[in-house]
């Protein structure tokens, strides 16, 4: 019998078709200079760097990929506009790590990451809630899983709901890890007039 896959969460992966330019690579070091230390790696102070008029390509790019990511996963016919709040980048070590969370006060988060190794460098993606009946499980599938692991590398963006909990474990290999993230908001008229739920976000 088929087993169908109900309320599943969206992960949308994609990769930026071009590589950064010194000016752009040049502007993110240069954030690494004012970083404090986060829980577990580095961040930066500034958490607008989208804002960045050195970054404003790189703005552009991902806000392409933001657009992709309501039509094709949010579909509605609500006149709305996502556009992405704040961005900061995460510097990662050999065993730093990034704590499990979710982010706040957003719709939709993203991940770009700017250097990064699959070989070694990961994100986690885990459950809200675990089942309070543990069985030891023979082979893992989307259904009884607590986490997902998904190998990263340079190039690839990320989208998901800001509510689904996410994490860095301890990183392996002596590269860097560079990662932008940022938090997608939108404007504009949602709900519905006559089901009493219309809001104007301006």
């Amino acid at each position: 019998m088929p087993v169908h896959e109900l309320f599943p969460e969206p992960v949308y992966f994609s990769r930026l078709e071009r590589v950064l330019t010194k000016k752009e690579l040049g502007t993110i070091n240069k954030y690494k200079e004012k970083a404090y230390k986060n829980h577990g790696n580095l961040t930066s102070l500034d958490k607008y760097v989208l804002e960045n008029k050195a970054l404003e390509d790189l703005k552009k790019d991902l806000n392409k990929e933001v657009i992709n990511y309501f039509n094709e996963v949010v579909c509605t016919s609500n006149s709305i506009i996502p556009y992405i709040t704040q961005s900061w980048i995460n510097y990662t070590e050999v065993n730093q790590f990034h704590h499990l969370h979710s982010h706040g006060n957003s719709y939709v988060s993203g991940v770009f990451y700017i250097a990064a190794n699959q070989e070694v460098d990961t994100i986690r993606f885990d459950k809200r809630s675990s089942s309070e009946i543990i069985l030891e499980v023979l082979k893992y599938n989307i259904f009884n899983s607590n986490g997902w692991i998904r190998p990263v590398q340079t190039g690839d963006v990320l989208l998901f709901p800001s509510s689904l909990l996410h994490q860095v474990e301890p990183k392996k290999g002596m590269n860097t890890r560079i990662s932008l993230s940022f938090n997608v908001f939108i404007k504009g008229k949602i709900g519905n007039n006559k089901g009493l739920t219309e809001l104007v976000l301006a």
